[in-house]
């Protein structure tokens, strides 16, 4: 659209005006012409119909592009915790298949250890953006809080006490001292603190990064107002239980060693449940507790499993040693040649 400048005439003589005169009717139009250009707002790109159709346009592309991305997200999500899942049962699989061979033992260590993180992960990532895993949250909570009663809140109380950071912490000193004991040297006890200790310290600051409240206060029995997931209990419960079992079964049969390690998991169970039964945690938060302790044992079982695979080699290549400067390895000291 091509702009003109109104044209200024100068004013003539004795301050006359030089611009032709006009008859009433050609001024009157002049004037409100005129004004129209004044008033004519700029021209724009969009006419004022296409601009609504650019906005709906502009939306519904952000809609596309968010329900993509929250599709997307929800796939990954899914792919890593059925990935991470078998990833750890394979890994446990092939850990049985071993016995005492250290190297292959140690990959699949490894592959339980990658597992577990990746479900772990997975699980965080998806608390923290309210995904699809939260869902049944909600649900459990009310049916949990809604099938209360007197004879069950009591003990509820006592159990998850005792299922403390104090509690565990008192637990772990004293189970550690008894394995230290038996094994004549403070290593055993460093592995259960230091493995209780990082698992508990792991739990914190997850809960500062993923940020998530606690289930409403009217469904508290006990107030807590800290950050929720994960739960610090299920992730102490199931660090030291399962640690506990995987120590004093060293030396037992594979039969009893399984019935340890499920007499752990029933406890852990125990105090999860607990969590969920006086609205303390979402369903959610003591799974990722048990796995972030899972995590824990299995790292902190490798370290006690290695430290005594050594200890016995050395004590049995001790021994042989001694047998040897002693003669009784000797076929002529042992009354063949008498």
């Amino acid at each position: 659209m091509r702009l003109s400048w109104p044209r200024i005439h100068p004013p003539g003589p004795a301050g006359c005006d030089r611009r032709p005169a006009l008859s009433g009717s050609t001024a009157a139009d002049t004037d409100t012409a005129g004004v129209r250009e004044a008033v004519q707002p700029p021209v724009s790109l969009v006419s004022a119909h296409g601009a609504p159709i650019h906005s709906n346009l502009v939306g519904r592309a952000h809609e596309v592009v968010a329900d993509i991305h929250q599709g997307g997200a929800t796939t990954l999500a899914l792919a890593v915790l059925v990935g991470g899942a078998a990833l750890f049962l394979g890994g446990s699989v092939w850990r049985s298949l071993q016995g005492d061979r250290r190297g292959p033992a140690a990959a699949a260590i490894a592959v339980q250890c990658t597992g577990l993180a990746a479900v772990f992960a997975a699980l965080a990532y998806q608390v923290r953006a309210g995904g699809w895993v939260t869902g049944a949250d909600p649900a459990v909570l009310s049916w949990f809080t809604g099938h209360r009663s007197d004879w069950v809140t009591g003990p509820a109380i006592a159990v998850t006490d005792a299922g403390g950071p104090a509690g565990t912490i008192i637990a772990a000193v004293v189970i550690g001292a008894v394995l230290s004991r038996r094994a004549r040297s403070p290593i055993p006890a460093l592995i259960l603190i230091g493995t209780v200790g990082a698992a508990a310290l792991a739990s914190t600051v997850t809960k500062s990064v993923v940020g998530r409240a606690r289930p409403p206060i009217v469904s508290q029995v006990l107030l807590e107002t800290d950050h929720s997931f994960p739960s610090g209990h299920a992730t102490g419960a199931m660090a030291l239980f399962t640690m506990a079992a995987v120590m004093f079964g060293y030396a037992l049969s594979p039969t009893r060693r399984a019935l340890l390690l499920s007499l752990a998991a029933a406890v852990t169970v125990v105090v999860s449940v607990t969590r969920l039964y006086l609205g303390e945690h979402w369903l959610t938060d003591v799974i990722g507790g048990m796995l972030l302790g899972g995590l824990a044992a299995v790292i902190g079982g490798a370290l006690y499993t290695t430290w005594m695979d050594r200890t016995r080699a050395r004590v049995a290549a001790s021994t042989d040693e001694n047998y040897t400067h002693s003669g009784r390895s000797d076929p002529t000291t042992m009354g063949y040649a008498a």
